[in-house]
């Protein structure tokens, strides 16, 4: 057990490491790159933003009526190549969710249906609300919470109030109140119910050239991958299902690797 748990300790560091750098590179104002889109949640809202956020492409697109192929073909390759992998190890919204769960609380399970509330937000607040509603303020970006936490927060503080005046940056910190609530008391739960982003890459889980398999090594069906899956999903028995973000952490028992199918 305890090789196993210094395995674990060696991908979380291993983790935190590239989410980190992610967070840097995206935040970086000598770099202009506002007019492509990284594969992870992000708001180009953000005062230092160094790249756009697929979903606000995805909206802004849909507003314009204009089928936006470079973004979708970001994704569409990034998904190819591993699926969801980019929610486990690149996205930095999936760092606060990982740090947040570790704060001392009541913690609760998700009963899996609400991993499918996901969907019905992409196909509505990205794609259907903008294209057939343009310039209603009710499109996924007006309640982004990471709109919330890295543009409208700044912007305040440095005297330039929201769309929308007070009552909508009241609506917004609520939302995101309420996010930081949901991640401390049950793990990853923005990336498992609320996440559009992640609705896409799930998409790709199941073919994506890089995924997840048993080796050769006996699995004795001990339970420890599913005991330290962070959303609540036996990696042995729903290998590569939608909801899995290939954080990577059940590899630690050697009887699943991640590599070229």
């Amino acid at each position: 057990m305890g090789s196993i748990i210094n395995r674990i300790k060696r991908i979380t560091i291993a983790r935190r490491i590239t989410q980190s750098a992610t967070l840097l590179f995206l935040n970086l104002p000598f770099v202009h790159l506002l007019m492509v889109s990284c594969p992870v949640f992000y708001c180009h809202g953000c005062p230092l933003a160094s790249m756009a956020c697929p979903l606000g492409v995805l909206v802004n697109f849909s507003t314009l009526r204009i089928f936006p192929f470079v973004t979708l073909g970001i994704l569409g390759l990034v998904g190819t190549i591993g699926g969801r992998l980019v929610c486990g190890w690149l996205c930095p919204f999936g760092l606060i969710q990982d740090l947040l769960h570790k704060i001392p609380s009541r913690k609760i399970s998700l009963h899996p249906l609400l991993s499918y509330v996901k969907y019905p937000l992409l196909i509505g607040l990205v794609f259907a609300v903008p294209y057939f509603l343009p310039g209603k303020p009710i499109t996924f970006c007006h309640f982004c919470p990471s709109g919330t936490l890295e543009a409208s927060i700044p912007w305040q503080f440095l005297g330039q109030s929201s769309q929308g005046g007070w009552p909508a940056f009241i609506m917004r910190i609520s939302i995101l109140v309420g996010v930081v609530v949901f991640g401390i008391v049950a793990s990853r739960s923005w990336c498992r119910v609320l996440c559009p982003l992640g609705a896409i890459f799930a998409f790709f889980n199941r073919f994506s050239i890089f995924r997840f398999r048993l080796t050769r090594h006996e699995c004795k069906d001990c339970g420890v991958c599913a005991s330290k899956c962070p959303v609540d999903i036996d990696p042995v028995k729903q290998m590569n299902t939608a909801e899995c973000i290939r954080c990577m952490d059940c590899t630690c028992t050697e009887h699943i690797k991640l590599g070229m199918k």
